[in-house]
């Protein structure tokens, strides 16, 4: 049996991401998707989906919305089949489900070994946004504007060397003071955020990076080997298995 077998589908026309996990016993650590609503379903095994402290066990054929900015965590007990959809949530209101759904078809086709994708299932993934549709805090705001304005400039400039002091003396406040404010706000302390947006920017500059350094040089890692497992750790995968499990495909476009 193949194990921890991934597709990623990206719709460059859309801004939709279809990731397919196979036989997957990789657990994820606490993060949040930045501006990104993922649905997702489970195709076999079971995962337990730790959002805002609270953990649930998802199985066969049961749903699952991770909202924007929601910190979550997913842990394997043994192996599961899970099929997710990431998708700009300004594309969320944007778009019809009719449209959604015909469009997770056409990225399916891009995705091998697809038995257990059927209608019925593709139709409960789509339909979870249904549920979204009167939903408009996507809490993408601080509360705090100071916190806000530096949470905008790790998820555009995540490269960036920001030490926590200077962020502390941005937002006029001692160092413990603003780690606990922004962990308060985000979910995540300022270092795990701006990680994880590296790692996030290193994901898009796979698709058309020619090396592996020039992708850690780009996003603010000096050590190859310091990237490849805060890689490894985030996505769950080293950066080239990643690189050759990726697709990039347009609206229409067929295998």
């Amino acid at each position: 049996m193949v194990t921890n077998s991934i597709r990623y589908i990206y719709d460059s026309n859309m801004g939709m991401e279809l990731i397919f996990c196979e036989n997957s016993t990789i657990s994820y650590p606490t993060h949040n998707h930045v501006s990104v609503l993922t649905i997702g379903i489970v195709l076999d095994g079971s995962i337990v989906l730790t959002a805002n402290h609270n953990a649930q066990v998802y199985e066969k054929d049961q749903t699952f919305i991770i909202r924007p900015y929601m910190p979550h965590s997913i842990l394997a007990h043994s192996s599961y089949t899970l099929l997710s959809l990431c998708i700009d949530k300004n594309i969320a209101a944007q778009y019809s489900t009719d449209k959604i759904r015909h469009n997770i078809m056409t990225m399916l086709r891009n995705v091998s070994n697809t038995e257990r994708i059927n209608p019925y299932r593709i139709s409960r993934l789509s339909d979870c946004l249904n549920s979204l549709s009167a939903y408009t805090d996507w809490r993408s705001e601080s509360r705090d504007p100071l916190i806000n304005n530096l949470k905008k400039q790790l998820e555009l400039y995540p490269e960036a060397q920001f030490s926590i002091e200077e962020m502390a003396q941005n937002a006029l406040i001692s160092k413990y003071h603003f780690i606990r404010s922004f962990k308060a706000e985000v979910g995540l302390t300022p270092h795990q955020f701006q990680l994880q947006n590296r790692i996030r920017k290193a994901q898009r500059l796979m698709r058309s990076a020619e090396t592996i350094t020039e992708v850690a040089l780009t996003t603010g890692f000096c050590d190859q080997s310091h990237f490849i497992k805060q890689f490894k750790k985030q996505v769950g995968l080293p950066p080239l298995t990643y690189k050759l499990s990726s697709r990039t495909i347009k609206s229409g476009e067929i295998s």
